[in-house]
């Protein structure tokens, strides 16, 4: 009998987090979604454009759990949007740093929307740059900065990525 490496293990564990921080996203979940962060856990959409000329300034950034759940507050009470479905697919997720207490990944990442007219575009493409930390009950995102490819966005940045 072969024993994984630890390496595989962390490709797995993050495969399971990510199908599971997927599903809550396309099924809509959204009051489960900090969840998935630390308390202090940074959730961000840069432009690539901005990012590769060296300006720092995100389109969006939460600093925080509570700043994420005021998002979600604001989508479910204070905002209106048409109906739409988005699917996130994820792939060539990259370990770039792992030890006992995080991981460091880095994916590629396309968001697909349905609208009620039937409808389906590519809402946006672009790469994830993530830490996580370990706790017991498995991983939790530290850090989420997303720099996304897609410079003319066909609609607000509503849902998270």
């Amino acid at each position: 009998m072969t024993v994984l490496s630890e390496n595989f293990l962390d490709r797995l564990r993050l495969e399971e987090f990510f199908a599971e921080y997927v599903a809550c996203l396309d099924e809509v979940r959204l009051e489960d979604w900090p969840e998935f962060f630390t308390d202090d856990g940074l959730y961000g959409l840069w432009a690539r454009e901005n990012s590769d000329a060296g300006l720092p300034a995100p389109m969006f950034l939460c600093r925080n759990k509570r700043q994420m759940k005021d998002r979600v507050t604001s989508y479910r009470e204070a905002n209106i949007y048409p109906d739409h479905w988005n699917r996130h697919l994820l792939s060539a997720t990259r370990i770039t740093q792992s030890d006992s207490s995080e991981i460091v990944a880095h994916s590629n990442y396309a968001v697909l929307q349905t609208r009620q007219d039937g409808e389906t575009f590519i809402y946006q493409t672009g790469r994830c740059a993530d830490r996580f930390v370990r706790n017991r009950s498995g991983l939790l995102l530290k850090e989420r900065k997303i720099f996304y490819d897609t410079l003319a966005v066909r609609t607000l940045f509503v849902l998270p990525v």
